[in-house]
């Protein structure tokens, strides 16, 4: 810049610092919503059922549509393993042979940590009784009792 005497120094062009407080502030947002998602996403969030009933709801979704998600997460590790050993086969190839039926939830009976669901399979089918545990912060079936009592009249 040439300066000298009847020349004046163009003055400097104005900052521009509120834009980039602005810029700034929303990069902060931006990581502060980010991590808040991370955080609720985290490992030690459940993707299991948060009640028995919606427990049956994704149980029959997933016995309809994704018989890997059945297995994987809604029945416990031991009640497979047992599944496995009584029907000779994978859990997997047991519920993509399942024929999804109409149900009537009858009872639901809870405990602390264990649910007992007693349903009918409707309209003409018998009765089963599906046993939940809290794990993991949702529920899944640790046994069902095919022929479960009998509603009480």
């Amino acid at each position: 810049m040439v300066t000298g005497p009847g020349i004046e120094a163009a003055p400097s062009p104005p900052r521009r610092s509120r834009g980039r407080w602005a810029v700034v502030a929303a990069a902060i947002a931006a990581v502060s919503i980010a991590a808040g998602l991370l955080i609720t996403r985290s490992p030690g969030r459940s993707d299991l059922p948060r009640s028995p009933v919606a427990w049956l709801d994704e149980f029959s979704a997933a016995v309809a549509r994704d018989p890997g998600r059945v297995c994987s997460q809604l029945v416990s590790p031991t009640f497979r393993s047992a599944l496995e050993r009584d029907v000779h086969r994978s859990c997997n190839a047991y519920y993509s042979r399942v024929q999804v039926l109409s149900i009537r939830i009858l009872r639901v009976l809870q405990s602390g940590g264990t649910a007992a669901l007693e349903v009918r399979y409707w309209p003409h089918g018998g009765f089963t009784t599906f046993v939940l545990d809290r794990q993991d912060g949702g529920w899944r079936a640790v046994a069902i009792v095919p022929g479960g009592p009998l509603p009480a009249t």
